[in-house]
């Protein structure tokens, strides 16, 4: 059994907790393939020691993600919505080239412009936090949060009720307020995005505010890394064609961008390396459109 660096070596702030968020994703991911999983196998799986697995495993227990009896685990809600604090740590690369290139596809002047909830959309809301002129109307605390620091941007926040999983506020007050709003362009997220299912989420009411978010809005953009092709999810947001552009990565399908393409979709892919090979020194995301 490995005593694991992470248990002896100083860490910057904030690293450790972004490596136990890794962590716990892998295990997740374990337990969406495999009904139970054995706690003596995890810490050589994740380099780690057995007193950090309990802690990690003693802290997903008591945010309901797993439960824990005789060595082994179990999924709570099992192939569910991960809480938002751990979706930040998956594809996190992926999502920081497709947040670059969608604000730069908002235009450098006075805009209007919807911002939705999601891992992914709080990355554009990073990249255009600088951006002067601009008024961002959104229901996610996080993504105003992000603006709000650094004073540029104008944020409105809609009121609702907060979803902790998302930490979005939702409801008819939620949509109530974004009907009064006229958006130059909305983005959101979407948690699957496939042929027959549309564009879709874990969340019917997060759905309903996405929906409304696109309605109202003049050009329409889902930003969406490749991870979320070919899924559906039970609350549906709209039908592709009710999109004008989608921001993927290049490990998206290839069946699916060509649909999306042949749709009239603009849909742009960052550049990622191969599954597998090292990432590259350089940090422009680079793009494939159409």
């Amino acid at each position: 059994m490995t005593s694991g660096n992470e248990d002896r070596a100083p860490t910057r702030p904030g690293a450790s907790d972004r490596r136990r968020d890794e962590r716990v994703s892998i295990i997740l991911k374990m337990l969406a393939q495999h009904r139970e999983i054995k706690v003596r196998t995890l810490p050589d799986l994740l380099q780690v020691s057995g007193a950090t697995v309990r802690r990690d495993l003693a802290a997903m227990e008591t945010e309901g993600l797993v439960h824990r009896s005789y060595g082994k685990i179990t999924a709570v809600r099992r192939g569910s919505e991960l809480p938002i604090s751990l979706r930040h740590s998956q594809n996190a690369e992926a999502k920081r080239r497709i947040g670059a290139l969608t604000s730069s596809l908002i235009p450098g002047r006075p805009l209007t412009v919807a911002l939705g909830g999601g891992s992914t959309v709080g990355c554009v809301a990073r990249s255009l936090a600088g951006r002067s002129g601009l008024t961002v109307v959104t229901n996610a605390l996080d993504t105003a949060s992000s603006l709000i620091t650094r004073q540029q941007v104008n944020v409105v926040v809609t009121g609702g009720t907060v979803r902790s999983l998302s930490n979005d506020l939702v409801g008819t007050t939620t949509e109530k307020a974004l009907r009064g709003h006229r958006f130059d362009f909305a983005v959101v997220g979407v948690d699957g995005l496939s042929p027959d299912g549309g564009l879709t989420r874990h969340s019917a009411k997060g759905a309903n505010v996405d929906r409304v978010m696109l309605e109202q809005a003049d050009h329409r953009i889902v930003v969406a890394d490749s991870s979320k092709m070919g899924r559906s999810y039970r609350a549906k947001i709209a039908d592709l064609a009710a999109v004008h552009t989608v921001v993927t990565d290049s490990h998206a399908n290839v069946g699916i961008v060509t649909l999306l393409r042949q749709l009239g979709i603009r849909t742009t892919l960052v550049l990622m390396p191969p599954r597998g090979s090292a990432r590259p020194a350089s940090r422009s995301p680079g793009t494939t459109t159409r």
